[in-house]
């Protein structure tokens, strides 16, 4: 759709005053047009009760189960509500890092000084048989070891080379969605443990607590569905969470460091979480395929 006249400028304007590009602009209203969940009215201490219930579900009723941390704010939300539910429970858990090669260096380290502070023995699970590559090559399908092949087949990619970076989805789905596919196989996991929320992304705001995956078999654990960006900030700050430094330099999601920016520069939770999208600062292209990432086993 191509629009001209009056309010393409009213749509330029109030994409530049919020930092936005049109595109953005329009897909950032139509996210806000989508209803909202009565759950989300809930104050932010039920919202919580609420998590911590359902994170001390998994443990009590789910055989072997991973957080999966990527050392984002979300994913630190759960790891946390793990921690005290797994004191409370007297059940263990493991904690699970996809790698995808081209984390942030600050990521990393910020993984690490937290699994020692907090007593954290961290399984890191990547694609070992795409390690060698670097960001930006062109990857041969032909090349490929046959059963990465086949994957891509199955989600329907047929182009003959892809490029190594997470902002097309042959990468995104052999890089993540394939490691934590075959570390549930391999491992015998029954539930993974992970920090979506209803309102970063519309391929996320049909999920439920518990969803069943088909393939393996085994059961999403979404504690924080119904936290706001706002929730998340205030439940880190008010119990003293570690926060990955790069928060504090403007991002307010992070991914891989080829491609993702900073959304200001202001620390993340001083931004205007209410009036700008969340996910600014990554790839338009990766955030449209998310739909497809999650149905084929992604988060």
């Amino acid at each position: 759709m191509n629009l001209d006249g009056s309010l393409a400028r009213r749509i330029a304007e109030a994409a530049e005053a919020r930092g936005m590009d049109p595109a953005q602009y329009i897909s950032y209203l139509m996210d806000k047009s989508t209803p909202q969940r009565r759950l989300d009215l809930l104050p932010m201490r039920y919202k919580a009760e609420v998590a911590m219930a359902v994170s001390r579900a998994a443990l009590e009723s789910l055989g072997k189960v991973a957080v999966v941390w990527s050392g984002g704010k979300d994913s630190t939300v759960v790891l946390h509500l793990f921690r005290e539910a797994s004191s409370e429970v007297a059940r263990g858990y493991d904690v699970v890092f996809i790698d995808h090669f081209m984390h942030f260096e600050e990521t990393l380290e910020f993984v690490d000084r937290v699994a020692a502070e907090w007593g954290l023995r961290i399984i890191f699970k990547g694609n070992e048989r795409l390690r060698g590559y670097k960001y930006g090559d062109e990857v041969s399908v032909d090349e490929l070891d046959q059963e990465d092949a086949d994957e891509l087949l199955r989600i329907g990619y047929t182009a003959r080379t892809f490029r190594f970076a997470l902002n097309n989805v042959a990468a995104n789905h052999l890089l993540k969605t394939v490691p934590m596919r075959e570390l549930v196989r391999n491992d015998g996991y029954e539930g993974l443990a992970v920090g979506i929320r209803w309102d970063e992304n519309p391929a996320r705001a049909g999920e439920v607590f518990f969803s069943r995956r088909p393939d393996p078999a085994h059961i999403r654990v979404h504690p924080i569905l119904p936290f706001t960006e706002r929730d998340v900030w205030d439940y880190t700050i008010s119990r003293k969470l570690p926060v990955n430094p790069l928060y504090e330099r403007g991002y307010r999601s992070i991914d891989d460091k080829y491609e993702t920016r900073p959304s200001g520069d202001r620390p993340a939770w001083e931004q205007d979480l209410d009036g700008t999208p969340e996910r600014v600062g990554r790839a338009q292209d990766k955030e449209g395929i998310m739909e497809l990432l999650r149905r084929y086993g992604y988060m």
